[in-house]
């Protein structure tokens, strides 16, 4: 039996079904499982381990709703630092298909260390994109998330089909090598059955569980939709993609199926509680409604958002209707960050600016304890979890601390947590426990090297380029349009 005593908590924040706050607390941890918590003074009379938490705000660890592990090593690209939505996939796509296992575990280990590091404990990986030939990806992934001690949702996905007509820009540049990222629908439907039977872990407090989604609606391959939603629940897994939808969207609906987006998503089994949606920057009130009616919920992605220019979300008229809304970082590619308690931050705030004519009322701005809850409890009902994002007898020791004695964090006394969500610059957790294990203290990684991941990380990124730059003649280093030029020496074609 193992234990761990937190003492001194400055004020702990354990988003149970009373919002209980305690101030001056203590919290005792015993074989993984929280066991007892109150005010100080602490009756538990020792432990295998006591850590002093004078100063700190606790909280529940975070739960990141959507992620894409493999992006964290194509950070800020050049190419790619100006660009819409369509153009911005188009810069990136001939690096991530260079992917490979070293290139997977690299970029696996930066995404997760960041995550730790910022206080999520629990993080879901929209994994889309996995070549057969770059090798067993998925056991990359899920091998390395295991290392640094993270609980994980593998998002076993695929990319049947490419957004608007990438492939056929793509084409010229990367020839075969383009097949080799998109998926066949059979093959990828009997890899996503060979993930759930090798990694699907149903069992309370599971570290590694599985769910599934391609990485966008498939109107060009319907059925394709309808069997992945059928294999999922055959393994009690859940369904995540990106939705927007934007108007090509609803162009492709009806002239190929007759059929609106939402309808598709409703007539293919996608639309119930076990299904959760990444950005859905565009919904319109009756889709929102649906959303409510089924149960099926938001990742909202605040920072993609800002950084491609998408219209803001309508996050309180989803909370209004009772859609369940959490929080996601999203990919570095599209974020550049990793930081879940950065993300948090700019959640909180974007919503209130909202596009167009609708301005969002004072009275629905969210409070720090709302977004708290978004990014802790939301997060854990949208993954099908009653064992984590908060923190009472029997739930998993799934814990983050920060320390508010910080110069960024003076004069918050009168509310901690809204100094926490609004005050803060510096995002690092004091401590991470997940599971009970710590794996953050005082800021730094415990269950690993960060310098060297970091440099891991950096050779990996370098590969890439370089072979991506050789196949296709692109010059990533280089922003489009005007301004400074890097000098980057030529580099031969070796298109295929």
């Amino acid at each position: 039996m193992s234990s761990l005593l937190l003492r001194g908590i400055g004020w702990l924040y354990t988003c149970d079904e009373r919002h209980t706050l305690l101030e001056n607390a203590w919290l005792h941890v015993v074989d993984g499982r929280v066991a007892a918590l109150g005010p100080e003074p602490c009756p538990v009379p020792a432990a295998d381990r006591s850590v002093d938490l004078t100063g700190c705000i606790v909280v529940p660890g975070f739960v990141n709703l959507h992620h894409h592990f493999f992006q964290s090593i194509t950070r800020a690209i050049p190419r790619s630092q100006r660009a819409t939505a369509f153009d911005w996939l188009f810069s990136l796509y001939p690096l991530w298909a260079e992917l490979d296992e070293d290139a997977m575990r690299a970029a696996t280990a930066a995404a997760c260390a960041e995550l730790l590091l910022t206080g999520a404990t629990t993080s879901v990986d929209h994994s889309y994109l996995l070549p057969a030939r770059a090798g067993d990806l998925a056991l990359a992934q899920v091998e390395t998330a295991k290392s640094l001690g993270i609980r994980f949702h593998f998002v076993r996905g695929c990319m049947p089909t490419m957004e608007g007509d990438i492939a056929e820009r793509l084409r010229p540049l990367m020839g075969g090598r383009l097949d080799g990222i998109v998926d066949d629908g059979d093959a990828v439907l009997a890899a996503m059955r060979g993930a759930l039977q090798r990694f699907q872990d149903t069992a309370p407090f599971a570290m590694t569980r599985v769910d599934l989604g391609p990485t966008t609606v498939t109107y060009r391959k319907p059925d394709l939709m309808g069997r992945i939603a059928k294999l999922a629940k055959e393994f009690d897994a859940g369904l995540h993609t990106h939705y927007q939808p934007r108007a090509v969207e609803y162009d492709m609906a009806r002239d190929l199926l007759g059929n609106t987006p939402l309808g598709f998503l409703r007539d293919s089994g996608w639309l119930g509680p076990r299904t959760w949606m990444a950005h859905c920057t565009e919904l319109s009130d009756s889709e929102i409604d649906a959303f409510a009616d089924a149960g099926c919920g938001v990742a909202y992605c605040a920072r993609t958002a800002v950084r491609l220019g998408y219209k803001v979300p309508r996050i309180a008229r989803m909370r209004a209707q009772g859609v369940t809304v959490g929080i996601g970082v999203d990919g570095a590619g599209s974020n550049d960050s990793g930081s879940m308690l950065s993300e948090i931050r700019l959640a909180h705030l974007l919503h209130r600016v909202h596009a167009g004519p609708e301005t969002v009322p004072e009275r629905d701005w969210l409070t720090p304890y709302d977004t708290l809850l978004m990014a802790t409890r939301n997060g854990a009902r949208l993954l099908g979890r009653d064992d984590v994002g908060q923190l009472a007898p029997g739930m998993a020791a799934d814990i983050a601390a920060f320390d508010l004695r910080r110069a960024a964090y003076v004069g918050t006394v009168a509310d901690p947590l809204g100094g926490l969500v609004l005050a803060g610059a510096d995002a690092a957790a004091a401590l991470t426990v997940v599971n009970g294990r710590v794996v953050v203290e005082r800021g730094r990684l415990v269950t690993a090297d960060e310098a060297a991941i970091a440099e891991h990380g950096n050779r990996a990124a370098e590969r890439l380029l370089r072979a991506a730059e050789a196949r296709t003649g692109l010059a990533f280093r280089i922003p489009p349009g005007p301004g400074p030029r890097p000098t980057v020496p030529p580099i031969p074609s070796m298109r295929q």
